[in-house]
């Protein structure tokens, strides 16, 4: 029986547990959160951190191995590598990977390859920022170095001086794993951000589905995104030129074979590789594209990993398709989602609170309320329902400030998606 090595066990991830079960491959989680839901899924169950990777290649060896990946997780894809190179396992070289999973050395990379890339300083201290960014002009994003589910991530204006930038290089450090931030020149794109999941076999990207990112703008974190939605709405020939740089890039840092998930933005003629993950796309973005195109990523995943053949067919967008997270704008009680009827179809809903629960603030990916696969009649209702989404939908939050009700009511006090 072959084995299959998983780094992840969140919601999210569920979908590459049950899809090499169901072929029969004996499957072995690594995560060290014990109430991930991953854990009740997978055969074997080690509660260990997906990045602590001297731990992670022990038991790779104790239980014999075929395969490892790290699915739609970045901090793991580290580890994936490593463990892939120490026992000779298909997959990427783990300098690519860390290329790639590390913003500071992705910028270096960029820059030294004749690449798009927007002014950045890397630090690791707060007052060294605030030394060097002193005598500097313009917008900033602050970003940890090595984090993703855009975590720890702000915009700074030189206008707001040097104690807002203590505070956001701060706020950055803590949610780096190694300690590291990045603050970067602000790009104002053209359109919307190219979001979206691709594949690479014998270092050829055979496949890739272009979308646009939507955010939230008036939120709490405007950089995180709420939505992906496919087909992307740029020319074909912008979207052309975006796959040459895709496939430029993978030629020169060194990718073999996987899935890859990008962030990219477009300005005039340029490409800029904004973010480069060796890994699925988060948000369910896989299942999406597969309703999207019918081109089942996740198989290609786990074929890959597994050292099985992969055929993947360059498959256009049939069915306008989205995710849209469902994310509170500040904590509270969850009561309830009010849907009005339009041109979309809720295709699966993943919760991850019941009525009543106490709810975060939606800052990032993982303090999200849950995720909704769509589809939608046609590409300009995607657009319209993407756009304004709080004329179909309303979270019903009940503030921390309200007194404890039993039932929600019309009076209730409550707070929209957006």
């Amino acid at each position: 029986m072959l084995k299959l090595m998983l780094l992840g066990g969140a919601m999210h991830q569920i979908p590459v547990i049950q899809k090499a079960k169901e072929q029969g491959i004996f499957t072995i989680l690594c995560d060290y959160l014990p109430d991930n839901p991953g854990r009740e899924v997978a055969d074997r169950y080690y509660c260990i951190s997906s990045l602590d990777r001297e731990r992670v290649l022990d038991i790779a060896r104790l239980e014999h191995i075929d395969g490892v990946l790290a699915y739609a997780s970045d901090p793991a894809a580290r580890t994936a590598a490593y463990v892939g190179e120490a026992l000779g396992l298909n997959g990427n070289p783990l300098h690519a990977v860390e290329t790639l999973t590390n913003k500071a050395k992705f910028r270096t990379f960029l820059r030294d390859h004749d690449f798009p890339v927007p002014k950045t300083y890397a630090f690791t201290d707060v007052e060294s920022a605030v030394t060097a960014l002193r005598d500097v002009k313009g917008e900033f994003v602050i970003k940890p170095a090595d984090a993703s589910g855009s975590k720890g991530i702000s915009k700074w204006q030189v206008e707001e001086g040097a104690d807002r930038l203590r505070q956001q290089v701060s706020a950055a450090l803590e949610t780096s794993f190694g300690d590291e931030v990045v603050v970067e020149e602000f790009i104002r794109r053209d359109g919307y951000q190219v979001a979206g999941d691709g594949f690479i076999v014998d270092g050829q990207l055979v496949f890739r589905c272009f979308g646009n990112s939507h955010f939230n703008e008036r939120g709490v974190n405007p950089f995180a995104p709420v939505s992906a939605s496919f087909p992307s709405l740029h020319p074909a020939d912008v979207l052309d030129r975006v796959h040459d740089t895709l496939q430029r890039m993978i030629a020169r840092v060194g990718l073999r074979n996987g899935p890859l998930n990008f962030d990219i933005f477009v300005k005039g003629e340029e490409v800029y590789l904004m973010d480069i993950g060796p890994r699925n796309g988060g948000n369910y973005i896989p299942q999406i594209i597969e309703q999207a195109t019918g081109v089942d990523l996740v198989q290609a995943t786990i074929d890959m990993a597994l050292n099985r053949p992969v055929a993947l067919v360059m498959e256009p967008v049939k069915v306008p398709s989205a995710y849209f997270i469902l994310g509170s704008q500040q904590e509270g009680r969850f009561m309830g989602i009010r849907y009005i009827h339009d041109d979309y179809s809720i295709m699966q809903s993943f919760l991850r609170y019941e009525i009543g629960a106490t709810v975060p603030r939606f800052e990032g990916a993982n303090r999200a309320l849950g995720s909704l696969i769509l589809r939608f009649k046609d590409v300009e209702a995607m657009t319209r329902l993407l756009n304004e989404p709080e004329r179909w939908i309303t979270l019903q939050i009940t503030p921390n400030d309200v007194e404890e009700e039993t039932t929600w009511t019309s009076s209730s006090p409550v707070r929209t998606v957006f």
